[in-house]
């Protein structure tokens, strides 16, 4: 583990992506109407630390669940959940998440992804790593890309507008960011 990672992981969970991803926790339902985010996420959680909502980012399946309120056409995989900390089942997590963003972006936006996608091997071997955070950052940029093109995107906006003046600046540059690494075909 990085000497510093745990300023790196507080630093990042408190970043304007982060904020964004979380204000799809209510929307994120099971088909039962059980919401999933009291299973995986409660990243707003006081009592939880960075270390323990940054952990429930990285298993997959929140932001596989994400992706599907973006996209809820996915070509349907099965996510796996563990309770252990189960480095191939959060490998498999993002390489399913991987291939819905690719997906998405080519079959439904007409668009092609310049930059690299997330390495899941990174995110899923050892996610408390510099380089896991950097990697779920470039994640979080593509599903923002994807939320704000999407047909919904006027849900997605109104969301992003409820956050802080601040907060809203800081999405915008991300939006931005994440243009730059699209193409249209």
């Amino acid at each position: 583990m990085d000497s510093n990672i745990m300023e790196i992981i507080e630093e990042f969970m408190e970043s304007a992506l982060v904020q964004w991803v979380q204000l799809f926790e209510k929307m994120v339902e099971k088909e039962d109407g059980v919401p999933l985010y009291s299973q995986y996420m409660e990243v707003n959680s006081m009592s939880q630390s960075a270390r323990d909502r940054y952990m429930r980012l990285t298993n997959g399946i929140f932001l596989n669940e994400v992706m599907r309120v973006i996209d809820p056409n996915p070509k349907v995989e099965r996510l796996y959940n563990s309770e252990r900390d189960d480095h191939m089942l959060r490998v498999q997590n993002f390489s399913i998440l991987n291939r819905h963003l690719r997906a998405f972006y080519q079959e439904d936006m007409q668009q092609l992804i310049l930059m690299p996608l997330p390495n899941v091997a990174i995110l899923g071997q050892d996610p408390l790593t510099e380089a896991a955070v950097d990697e779920l950052r470039r994640l979080l940029l593509l599903l923002l890309g994807c939320a704000v093109q999407c047909e919904k995107k006027e849900t997605f906006i109104q969301q992003i507008q409820s956050l802080d003046i601040e907060t809203q600046a800081a999405i915008a540059s991300c939006i931005q960011q994440s243009k730059c690494q699209i193409v249209l075909f």
